[in-house]
């Protein structure tokens, strides 16, 4: 013995004699079998399995609501001492309390207890007469709460109180001073002796006085109870599209059960499903209406199998409960589901916001849920949820924020607040606002349930809290994005198609819808459609180099995480909305090359000119100009062979001196030497001497300025070549004009020929002369321009021509 001579769990000895336990057996049931085998009372055998503490081979401490503590509950500590005196496992014990048998439909106070207003509260105490004769008065665990009313197997509704007391068999636990017997009522009756070997009632439970067979309909109701017990959640019927936990569909059948019992004792709901015996039980002894759960039997067999039936289809539940329900009756308990068709008995319509709020979650963190979710739901659920008559974009920022307040008490605008601080609020309210109305869009918000138990359940692979501030200004670049594209011989567009895979990489990565795409990027024109439809038609290779840029950028940030996650669609039995339909492929940037991959390859043009073919055969076997073949052969760095020696031989001094010294054209030159004027251009510029403008040189007199030039080093300049005052006169006309295709209109002339010549004065000038216009802007003169007007306006003979006020510069 240990000090003081209390018995500890060290102390408990291995019993010599010891009885199994059955299945779905109560473990108090198990504890009276025990002691009714060893002769022994209940507090006797609490000793020798260390479950009472005992002194002196007395027990201490030892209450009458011992033996009820230990069916509902066992410490790990007790469990153990008793596996330690029996050699059975202690888990198995623990399966035989009442808080683990029913641990799906029960609900907790704070304290830790069963609560009084759960639909698995209470003792009932039923049980099957046939049953514990068959048993030898052992009882089974599923009699001992109120969701049990029928024997499957004896097919019989349960007896609910002692034949002799007319009180629950089981109501309290079993006195602690008296040696059970199975089999027989155990509860005190009125006599001589008082405290714990008080009278007992001692009467045969295996007495069957009064048989109610059990319909299939009951029995149905009662195998669906279980499940739902067993499971911890109801899906089917109106749950089939998002299954609810147990404790709040149990709270439904029970809200149901009621209506159904009232809805029978008016005769307004069809009973002969419940059986004539059943039906007629019930009328002689009147139907119980009330909230109670220690309702008899038989009420509840016929309550409860009316509501089975009638949770199968909205329609039946809507017509069960309209006017049986009080309007003013709080049903936060209940299932969204069963809240929504309340309303709908009273005639209205409930907000899809509430119904989601509503949903029976547990454990729920909205800002924790916040990070497994991006800004903006995923596009393919989004194609799948949102109604086609809403704005795409609104609609995902909705739904997202949809799954962040599911089950919360957060308002829609809170929940948007946690994933996109600048959404805009009031135009994703009235989304969700309007959302629900239809039968498809009433599915959703199952839908949407569904998805928030798999992602509080599962988790996501992406924290997106954490990647909707990440800095994506660099992300893609412009001389990136022509790379990536010709390295896949397809063209990169005009700038959209860049603007477009940005956005898309800005999205895959972020989960931030587009118009939180960074400044600067000139993304105005892109949106989700037009996104969708970049992605659908994108080639496929051109795809893979977006993704693995993408992963490059999060690994830089030291981001370990995929790309892009979406939860499976097909886990919850929906197919994808409908594929935009794509092109093939972009067009290639280079159709010649495409020809070369179509035929032999660039690999092959390389290797069969390293063999010896020539670049002519190359281009007639590909298809392509000989060009063509000579740039790919540059392109992978080929050695080349040399091709024809040059046919002139030119001496650059010699023409050095002809074209500077003795001022011949070029035309001339080329008539001399026997060769084409490009050959002689080439040759000059190949020697660094600079060429004159063309028709500058072509006769004497245009080497020497205009005589109206005078002293002035800017008209000398100017005023040279032929029909110089021609182009001084018409850039005075230009300067009067807000473009130049007004000043041609005034001239006569065309607009590519006035700015032909007008560029040649600037040329001449040594500078621009005028500053093109733009859109809202008109053409001004350059300071250079104005200066040279000023000259112009003083030597030439119509010098009366002036500008107009404030056109003097630009």
């Amino acid at each position: 013995m240990t000090t003081n001579n209390v018995l500890r769990s060290d102390d408990v000895r291995v019993l010599p004699f010891r009885v199994r336990p059955l299945p779905d057996e109560p473990f108090d049931s198990w504890v009276e079998a025990l002691a009714a085998a060893n002769r022994a009372t209940i507090a006797e055998v609490g000793c020798a399995l260390g479950l009472i503490e005992q002194r002196h081979g007395t027990a201490v401490s030892a209450t009458w609501w011992m033996a009820n503590a230990w069916a509902t509950e066992l410490t790990d500590a007790q469990a153990g001492r008793v596996e330690q005196a029996t050699g059975i496992p202690a888990a198995q014990f623990q399966e035989m309390t009442r808080m683990q048998f029913a641990r799906h439909a029960i609900r907790r106070t704070r304290n830790g207890r069963i609560s009084v207003r759960c639909a698995a509260a209470g003792t009932a105490g039923r049980y099957c007469p046939e049953c514990l004769a068959d048993s030898g008065g052992r009882w089974r665990m599923s009699w001992q709460f109120p969701f049990a009313f029928a024997c499957a197997r004896h097919r019989r509704i349960l007896v609910d109180s002692c034949p002799a007391c007319g009180r629950h068999p089981r109501q309290v636990g079993h006195p602690l001073a008296v040696i059970p017997v199975p089999g027989q009522c155990h509860n005190r009756v009125r006599g001589a002796a008082v405290g714990p070997i008080a009278s007992r009632c001692r009467a045969d439970l295996t007495v069957d006085t009064d048989r109610i067979p059990a319909s299939d309909a009951v029995l149905h109701a009662q195998r669906t109870m279980m499940r739902i017990v067993f499971t911890g959640e109801g899906r089917f019927g109106i749950y089939a599209d998002a299954p609810q936990p147990a404790v709040r569909v149990l709270e439904d059948v029970r809200l149901l059960a009621r209506a159904a019992r009232a809805a029978l004792s008016n005769d307004q709901v069809d009973g002969t499903v419940l059986g004539a015996e059943l039906l007629d039980h019930l009328r002689r002894g009147g139907i119980d209406t009330s909230w109670s759960s220690s309702s008899t039997s038989a009420a509840s067999a016929a309550g409860t199998a009316i509501a089975i039936a009638a949770l199968g289809d909205s329609g039946r539940t809507i017509e069960l409960l309209r006017g049986r329900v009080a309007a003013s009756t709080s049903y936060t308990l209940s299932t969204p589901q069963v809240q929504s068709l309340i309303a709908a008995s009273f005639g209205r319509t409930r907000r899809p916001s509430g119904f989601l709020q509503s949903a029976g979650l547990v454990d729920v963190d909205a800002r924790e849920r916040a990070r497994k979710v991006p800004a903006q739901l995923w596009d393919e659920w989004t194609a799948v949820l949102a109604p086609g008559r809403m704005d795409r974009e609104i609609a995902a920022s909705a739904l997202a924020a949809a799954v962040v307040f599911a089950g919360t008490r957060l308002t829609h605008a809170a929940a948007l607040a946690l994933l996109d601080a600048e959404a805009p609020v009031r135009q994703v309210t009235n989304v969700m606002r309007e959302f629900g109305r239809g039968e498809h869009e009433h599915l959703a918000l199952g839908v949407i349930l569904r998805l928030v138990a798999y992602l509080d359940t599962h988790g996501s692979p992406i924290d997106y809290a954490r990647r909707r501030n990440l800095d994506c200004g660099a992300l893609l670049p412009d001389t990136q994005w022509r790379d990536l594209c010709s390295r896949h011989n397809v063209h990169p567009g005009a700038g959209r198609r860049h603007r477009h895979a940005r956005a898309h990489l800005y999205r895959l990565i972020t989960g931030n819808p587009l118009r939180a795409v960074p400044r600067g990027w000139d993304a105005g024109d892109v949106t989700i459609a037009s996104e969708t439809r970049f992605v659908g038609r994108i080639p496929e290779k051109l795809r893979a180099d977006l993704n693995r840029i993408g992963d490059e950028f999060l690994a830089a940030h030291g981001i370990d995480e995929p790309l892009t996650w979406t939860p499976p669609l097909a886990q919850f039995d929906i197919g994808p909305a409908v594929d935009v339909p794509g092109e093939p492929s972009w067009p290639p940037a280079r159709p010649s090359s495409s020809r070369i991959d179509a035929s032999v390859g660039a690999d092959g043009i390389a290797d069969r000119y390293q063999a010896g073919s020539s670049t002519y055969e190359l281009a007639e076997l590909a298809g392509v100009s000989r060009q063509t073949v000579s740039r790919l052969l540059a392109d992978r760095s080929t050695t080349t062979r040399r091709g024809r020696p040059p046919m002139h031989v030119i001496d650059e001094r010699w023409l050095r001196h002809q074209y500077l010294d003795q001022r011949l054209t070029i035309g001339q030159i080329a008539a001399l030497v026997g060769c084409t004027t490009p050959t002689i251009s080439r040759r000059l510029r190949d020697a660094g001497v600079p060429i004159r403008s063309a028709g500058s040189a072509s006769e004497a007199a245009t080497l020497h300025p205009h005589p109206f030039a005078g002293a002035s080093p800017l008209l000398r300049r100017t005023l040279i070549g032929r029909h110089t005052i021609e182009r001084a006169r018409r850039f005075l006309i230009a300067a009067r004009h807000n473009s130049i295709r007004a000043a041609a209109a005034e001239i006569g002339t065309t607009q590519s020929t006035l700015s032909k010549q007008l560029a040649r004065l600037s040329r001449d000038a040594g500078g621009p002369l005028l500053t093109a216009g733009a859109r809202g802007r008109p053409m001004t003169l350059t300071p250079l321009g104005a200066r040279l007007t000023r000259e112009l306006q003083r030597v030439l003979p119509d010098g009366s021509v002036c500008l107009e006020p404030g056109r003097t510069s630009a």
